[in-house]
């Protein structure tokens, strides 16, 4: 189904916030890209701790999880899992690593080694807000912002502007999408030294903030995730070398997990999908809201929306319809090789 050009579906991101921390630590002067795609690969590269030949590392993270605006029914209870939290990664290389993370009643375990990518969870369904994390964590800049072969360009277009405020210099590199009506935008904030601090996805807030060196690549100790002064996910890192690791907790007593079985956020250009949008959109259209709205959600492995959240909202009123029907819309669920696999989704209406 081809879509009007002023519905804007965009998957995986987060983020913005109003008091900037630039980093202490900054990577030395490298030429300045001429292209977005040029600026994002460079930012994504400085980031980039997991590359071949990187120094093994132990990373712990300690996170605190926020209720979302849900639009609860009456009677009906939050699915949302939130509180506190732990997540810890062993990286010794690219094909050699363990991350473990639990949350409420949530805990999964994934590892891999010679003997393939295994994975242990208590459900097959991974909260919202451990993917939040996870985003920040393993792919703040995805792959097909900074690679021509999965380029995205949105609607307009990647602009790229110099910003100069209150003794503080930003790069904005931003796309938006709209019309007379209002719009929704994606934009990220680098430093001069073209070092990722900020993002703002349809209102979807995230900072990466007071950077440390490790292995010459800047590592975040904080990560928030916001709308507006409102947390959603909060997030202090600690990485250190890795040392002597015991060798068998690479591997886990399970079959390898086949592809759609994963931690890592999947992104929407790397798996099948055949999701019918037009039931949402057409409740949209009918509803003749002159505003514009933006959702966070997570597609489950059987094709129901999980956690869904109002991110931007102008006009509380005019988003219950949209809110019901997603929680009770059902899909065929995305795919990798056939294996069904789990999709974070935001959602832009305009």
């Amino acid at each position: 189904m081809k879509l009007p050009p002023i519905f804007c579906l965009l998957l995986a991101g987060l983020w913005l916030q109003a008091n900037v921390v630039i980093p202490v630590h900054a990577q030395p002067p490298a030429p300045k890209p001429k292209t977005s795609i040029g600026w994002f690969a460079q930012a994504s590269e400085q980031m980039n701790i997991r590359m071949p030949g990187s120094p093994p590392f132990h990373m712990k993270v300690t996170f605190h999880a926020f209720p979302g605006r849900e639009f609860l029914g009456l009677g009906e209870k939050s699915k949302m899992m939130t509180g506190d939290g732990i997540y810890e990664e062993t990286w010794l290389e690219p094909h050699r690593w363990r991350r473990e993370v639990t949350l409420a009643s949530y805990h999964a375990v994934e590892v891999e080694s010679d003997k393939g990518r295994k994975m242990q969870a208590s459900s097959d369904y991974e909260p919202s807000r451990v993917l939040m994390l996870l985003d920040a964590l393993l792919d703040p800049i995805p792959r097909n912002f900074r690679s021509r072969e999965f380029r995205h360009e949105g609607a307009s277009g990647w602009h790229v502007v110099h910003l100069s405020e209150q003794n503080s210099n930003l790069l904005r590199i931003s796309t938006s999408s709209g019309d007379e009506r209002g719009g929704v935008s994606d934009a990220y904030y680098l430093t001069p030294s073209g070092l990722l601090v900020l993002r703002n996805f349809l209102g979807l807030l995230t900072s990466w903030e007071s950077d440390t060196l490790f292995g010459g690549k800047a590592v975040p100790k904080h990560v928030t995730v916001k709308v507006g002064d409102r947390s959603l996910l909060t997030a202090d890192i600690d990485i250190a070398a890795a040392g002597t690791v015991d060798p068998t907790a690479f591997d886990l007593p399970v079959q390898p997990a086949d592809r759609g079985t994963t931690l890592r956020p999947l992104r929407a250009f790397e798996v099948k999908s055949e999701i019918d949008f037009s039931p949402v959109w057409t409740t949209y259209l009918s509803s003749g809201s002159p505003h514009a709205f933006s959702f966070w959600s997570v597609l489950d492995r059987h094709g129901r929306y999980q956690e869904v959240e109002v991110i931007l909202s102008p006009k509380e009123g005019d988003i219950e319809p949209l809110l019901e029907l997603l929680k009770a819309n059902r899909n065929r669920p995305p795919e990798i090789d056939g294996s069904p696999c789990e999709l974070e989704f935001v959602w832009g209406f305009i």
